[in-house]
């Protein structure tokens, strides 16, 4: 019972291959009827940037913003900040959109 005919073995590995073939053709229906990502329209740019002083608190959250030419302001700031809450604070330049 154990034994096959080479016919048998041949049939046998046909209808196999029939089978894979047949998977693998569901396989391709399905990926193309996938839907493809839309390129979809360039970002605008943005509009005009302003560069501001930002004094950050020590976990980087904006304490308070500065005009850019009042840096010293911005640094008296940080200086009061650090010894009123015994935490050091920094001040960083950031760009914001202008205020129209």
């Amino acid at each position: 019972m154990g034994r096959m005919s080479n016919r048998d073995r041949i049939s046998r590995m046909q209808e196999e291959a029939a089978a894979t073939e047949r998977e693998k053709d569901e396989k391709r229906k399905t990926a193309h009827k996938e839907p493809k990502a839309k390129k979809g329209a360039p970002a605008a740019p943005p509009g005009r940037m302003k560069i501001v002083w930002a004094v950050c608190a020590v976990n980087g959250s904006v304490v308070k913003t500065f005009p850019y030419p009042q840096k010293a302001a911005a640094e008296a700031e940080v200086a009061r900040l650090t010894e009123e809450k015994q935490a050091p604070h920094h001040l960083r330049a950031e760009k914001v959109p202008f205020d129209d």
